[in-house]
């Protein structure tokens, strides 16, 4: 970090902390656990500036001090069911008699839970809307690694169960909780969306309210917290998947199935250039027609990791974009995983090879046989080496954690994004 950058060297300043030269005071500060971060702006001006500033953040990330925090939309776990009393007409005695409860399911609630993987701790960042608790139903969450930012787009109004235009940002290094930014031109879910660059955040595809697949495509800006309209897609991508590959910057939206094909998913991708202002067509690259895309991330060096517990694609799959092809890259953890797992990159610090985060069901039983819906972390690590010369067996290029998942953070995960903090 410059002593620009951060107000350090001014004469003017009093020291980080007195009695050692500031280049020692930030090698200390850098290492306090970003859990006291907001205890420790409230020290001192100085501190409280420094904190403030992304030039702090990108000096924790150059000495291997940042922590890894990974995001997930996740349905908010309850002790019990709500239970609905049915009124019926008659009189008391009939009432009485045929007065009558079940067990009612009401939409669940989401939030957004975070993990930090550094710490191995997990904690809620909940979300009061101006007409309720909790935030869209399968809304996605896009982290802007350089900005410190989480933005929440989209989902469904948890009441209506209608497609929102809802746009929220979590400012991890401003703190100061959730606001409502400028929403999206209109309501969409089910869509591509992904993080381009510092601060910019594309959206393509999905469906409306009365369930037609899109086109239509926009960037928001989240510097300026302004919405840009983008040219359509060729064709309607409804349940596609969205990522940006680090080294050429471009947007991808990959596979979905139009209005009248729900469930057939394309084989193809449509990719847009900043450069050229213009989506290009990239046919075969989704050769699993019955399965969602939603479990894809991209990591470095231009491949695709397709994370599937069922299906012809069973296993951990990677599409190379140089050599356009996909191949095994080992197989499942075991047979509780579902076909689309909940996945995101986690990338490397310091030359640290990316990892993906995966939340997915554990596909066990509860005590009286039920079947459990409980789901629970992993990290998958590759083996870079065998990855990178192909000299792997398609079985052991790579091995599982277990993360430690309380229960409370066992709900459906459906969107997933990370960033180093």
């Amino acid at each position: 970090m410059s002593t620009g950058e951060a107000g350090l060297g001014n004469q003017q300043n009093p020291s980080l902390i007195p009695g050692l030269p500031d280049e020692i005071a930030l090698e200390c500060l850098v290492r306090v656990p970003y859990r006291f971060h907001s205890e420790i702006k409230s020290v001192c001006r100085r501190w409280r500036n420094l904190l403030m500033h992304p030039s702090f953040y990108r000096e924790r990330q150059r000495t291997g001090t940042a922590e890894q925090l990974v995001c997930l939309v996740q349905a908010l776990t309850t002790s019990a069911e709500p239970t609905i009393e049915l009124a019926v007409e008659g009189n008391d005695e009939q009432q009485q008699d045929k007065r009558q409860t079940r067990r009612g399911h009401c939409p669940p609630i989401y939030g957004v839970s975070v993990y930090n993987l550094s710490m191995d701790t997990w904690h809620q960042l909940m979300l009061n809307r101006a007409n309720g608790n909790g935030v869209p139903i399968f809304s996605h969450c896009v982290a802007l690694p350089l900005s410190g930012k989480l933005v929440l787009l989209g989902g469904w109004n948890p009441d209506t169960l209608d497609s929102v235009p809802d746009v929220y940002v979590y400012d991890f290094i401003r703190g100061g909780g959730w606001r409502r930014a400028a929403p999206m031109s209109m309501g969409r879910s089910f869509f591509a969306c992904a993080a381009v660059g510092p601060s910019t955040v594309y959206v393509a595809g999905g469906h409306d309210n009365q369930k037609n697949a899109l086109r239509s495509a926009e960037m928001y800006d989240a510097d300026a917290a302004e919405w840009q309209a983008l040219p359509p897609m060729a064709e309607e991508r409804d349940e596609c998947k969205g990522f940006s590959c680090d080294d050429d910057g471009r947007f991808w939206a990959v596979s979905g199935y139009g209005t009248e094909s729900q469930g057939r998913f394309k084989s193809d991708a449509e990719c847009y250039d900043p450069a050229l202002g213009s989506w290009s067509k990239v046919e075969e690259v989704w050769p699993f027609q019955s399965a969602s895309p939603r479990a894809i991330t991209a990591t470095a060096g231009g491949r695709w990791w397709f994370v599937s517990g069922g299906g012809e694609s069973r296993g951990v799959m990677e599409y190379d974009m140089k050599e356009k092809h996909w191949k095994a890259l080992t197989s499942i953890l075991d047979s509780g995983m579902r076909s689309s797992p909940c996945v995101t990159t986690l990338r490397g610090a310091r030359g640290d090879h990316d990892k993906v985060f995966v939340m997915d069901s554990d596909g066990g039983k509860l005590n009286d046989g039920v079947d459990s819906d409980r789901h629970r972390g992993f990290v998958f690590m590759p083996d870079w080496e065998s990855s990178t010369t192909g000299t792997g067996n398609g079985n052991s290029n790579g091995k599982w954690i277990q993360l430690h998942t309380p229960t409370n953070f066992s709900g459906f995960a459906y969107s997933a994004s990370s960033l180093l903090i």
